[in-house]
């Protein structure tokens, strides 16, 4: 028994060799056999010992055959008189099917079976394998083939791509899998450590094809049929791997929301997609109104979940969440059909209401409450947490609150050493260095039940942690007003009991609006009168409150209800003056005066244009009197004789109007004109026209140039001096 194995083992070691010299052969086109004829004269078939190990000697660098696999081949067709059959051996390695005519093959890859897969030993992989390679079947609905027949082409491979290239043409076909099931693909279909037979997996995915189509196991949208007795098991493909060092974003957590999928309803589902639009600002309309060429308000199923393609939720639905979608808003009349209106109103409440004009009392939260309190993915359900996570967690709270009670520790700075960004999370390894560095020693069970109650998809929220960890004010700094400042608040406007108001609470009101008015620079008017198409001086309450909100106008129920009861019109009781309200309102701007007996009325403005002057740029009578010189003297050149402009244009190149001092005394020295006047003359012509620009006076050059223009062309120039 041991002889049996041990001439199988030699055998196969000498038929590895000989393949080695046959694909050289064919690689390179060596002639051994002719060798080997040369000396062979007689045509006997056999050489001597020496001369067959030389010969092939020669090309044992080439081939790759070490002394032992040389020694091992000679000895095999060695005859007993101690001469060698190479007859034999050139029947073995040369007279092999001529491939060399044939243009597809380019390399030695073709001496391998081009349907050449790996051998998968444990049963569930098989099954595994089998269902990725139906649901990659469902997926592609473009041929494989041709994708990477381009990249042969270039690398001229025959039959086998790149594991890189094998994972871009997945990718680029939209072929969702997870990282588990690309290693798998690879394991079945891998070949010399470092290629991928697409040959053979190309042509596994049309069988399996064509046995669904033959067998009629798929309806029009590649699904397979309801009443298929055997049913496959729903696998959850996530994305891709990384590809070329690519940085993708791999899901820690594939599922869309904090819900286990058993227990997941068709409100979870929809509040689910409601959040993923809010943080994105997806407009749902534009990516389903494209499929509705004739506008009855419904599309196909397939149209359907082709626009959830496109918004880019639909990777995160499975096919139970996808039926309950359907159902919910099938067509009752056409069965085949979705009422996209209703899924896009209903997406939409996220941001406001629909027919929101028709109730202007309504108040609008965006996003609603629901969903600005949802968790973010990965957090756990504490209430559903098992007993021995809570407890542990408990055991190490309460070991961490005594150890900063004792020790004085302040851990907020040290999480906020890794949280640069300011998001209130750090990374799990990060937060166990916080906690190494101030002492607080934890086992694996309680810094998992930690990791479990404050982790989420971006990682530890130290934030929360702090709050029932360290309930410290420093700990985690809110933005609340300080106690002492609610006590002081301002005192509350008083009016007399039922609809009438006194003369105090009127003008308080009166203020108020006027406050917020002057602030914005708002004309009221203009957000009223359009409300009033026949210009009868009064407006319904309801335009009256949503013009004001339109003018950002804000008032509590109370305030809204006196200005109604001050300003009612008393020919209709539904309505209000809006011009008496806004000539109340006029007083912002312009004073009313009348004389006395006469009716005439002057408005008196009561706001003014800003004065841009400084206290730096204040002259008295001497300086006016050197600045006035000065003009006179720089007069005699204009911007037309000079073309002054042009050289401060060039300094000034944020075109603000305005130059230093080093670069005004630059452009007169360019046109000659800083010996026309003198340094103290120079010193009151900036002073004249500075401007207070950050911490320093700089010159208004338009205005200068504009002044000399003027000087000028009126003849006020001191020709002599």
């Amino acid at each position: 028994m041991e002889d049996d194995e041990r001439l199988n083992l030699n055998l196969n070691e000498i038929w590895r060799a000989c393949r080695k010299i046959q694909a050289t052969i064919f690689r390179y086109g060596f002639d051994i056999c002719a060798d080997f004829e040369e000396h062979d004269p007689n045509c006997t078939g056999l050489i001597s010992d020496s001369l067959f190990t030389s010969i092939l000697g020669k090309y044992k660098n080439v081939v790759g055959l070490s002394e032992f696999e040389l020694r091992e081949v000679t000895d095999y067709f060695r005859l007993r008189d101690g001469r060698v059959a190479y007859k034999q051996f050139c029947k073995v390695v040369c007279q092999e099917p001529a491939y060399v005519n044939k243009k597809d093959l380019a390399t030695g890859l073709e001496w391998n079976d081009p349907m050449q897969i790996n051998v998968i030993p444990r049963p569930e992989d098989r099954r595994r394998l089998c269902l990725i390679l139906i649901k990659i079947a469902q997926y592609s609905n473009l041929p494989l083939f041709p994708y990477f027949q381009d990249y042969e082409i270039v690398s001229q491979n025959v039959g086998v791509v790149t594991v890189a290239h094998f994972s871009r043409v997945l990718h680029f076909l939209k072929i969702p899998l997870s990282d588990d099931d690309f290693l798998l693909l690879l394991k079945r279909y891998l070949k010399d450590s470092y290629t991928v037979n697409y040959v053979a997996f190309v042509k596994h995915i049309q069988n399996v094809m064509d046995y669904m189509k033959q067998n009629n196991l798929l309806d029009n949208a590649m699904q397979i049929i309801k009443d298929f007795p055997g049913r496959l098991v729903d696998l959850e493909l996530s994305e891709l791997p990384a590809i070329n060092g690519t940085k993708m974003a791999l899901r820690i957590f594939p599922d869309l929301c904090n819900h286990p999928k058993e227990n997941k309803d068709v409100c979870d589902i929809i509040f689910c997609i409601q959040s993923y639009v809010h943080k994105r600002r997806v407009r749902v309309k534009e990516f389903l109104e494209c499929f509705d060429n004739l506008h009855t308000g419904t599309i196909t199923k397939n149209q359907f979940e082709r626009g959830l393609d496109n918004i880019g939720v639909r990777k995160y639905l499975s096919q139970r969440d996808m039926r309950l979608l359907i159902t919910r808003y099938l067509d009752p009349i056409d069965s085949n059909r979705i009422i996209w209106r209703s899924f896009e109103d209903e997406i939409d409440r996220v941001f406001t209401l629909k027919n929101l004009e028709k109730m202007p009392l309504v108040e609008v939260h965006s996003p609603p409450d629901y969903i600005q309190n949802m968790p973010r993915d990965g957090t756990l359900d504490w209430d559903r947490a098992e007993e021995s996570v809570r407890n542990y967690c408990e055991e190490a709270l309460l070991r961490i609150q005594t150890r900063i009670r004792n020790r004085r520790l302040h851990l907020h700075p040290f999480f906020r050493n890794y949280d640069k960004l300011n998001r209130g999370h750090v990374g799990c390894n990060q937060a166990n260095q916080v906690f190494l560095t101030n002492g607080i020693l934890l086992s694996n069970n309680e810094l998992n039940a930690l990791l479990e109650r404050y982790g989420n998809e971006l990682g530890f929220n130290y934030t929360k942690f702090l709050e029932h960890a360290d309930p410290a004010e420093y700990a985690v700094p809110k933005l609340k007003p300080h106690p002492e400042a609610l006590k002081t608040k301002c005192p509350a406007i008083s009016k007399d009991a039922g609809d009438h108001f006194n003369e105090e609470y009127i003008i308080k009101l009166l203020s108020n609006i006027k406050r917020q008015a002057i602030t914005r620079s708002i004309n009221i008017i203009d957000f009223l009168q359009d409300y009033d198409r026949h210009r009868e001086g009064d407006i319904l309450e309801i335009d009256f409150r949503r013009g004001l909100s339109n003018a950002l106008i804000n008032l509590t129920s109370d305030e809204w209800n006196a200005i109604g009861n001050i300003f009612r019109s008393p020919k209709r009781g539904c309505c209000v003056l809006y011009r008496d309200f806004c000539c109340a309102l006029d007083e912002i701007f312009i004073e009313i005066e009348t004389s006395m007996g006469d009716k005439q009325i002057t408005a008196v403005p009561l706001i003014h244009l800003a004065n841009l002057d400084c206290l730096e740029c204040f002259l008295n009578f001497e300086e006016r009197t050197l600045c006035s010189q000065a003009l006179m003297k720089l007069a005699r050149k204009p911007d037309e004789i000079s073309n002054l402009r042009q050289v401060f244009q060039d300094f000034d190149r944020e075109q603000c109007g305005t130059v230093t001092r080093n670069q005004l005394v630059r452009a007169l020295t360019i046109r000659e004109m800083h010996n026309m006047i003198s340094s103290r003359e120079l010193d009151a012509v900036y002073k004249c026209f500075g401007l207070q620009r950050g911490l320093r006076l700089e010159f208004k050059y338009r205005e200068f140039l504009s002044m000399l223009d003027i000087l000028f062309q009126t003849g006020q120039v001191k020709r002599n001096y």
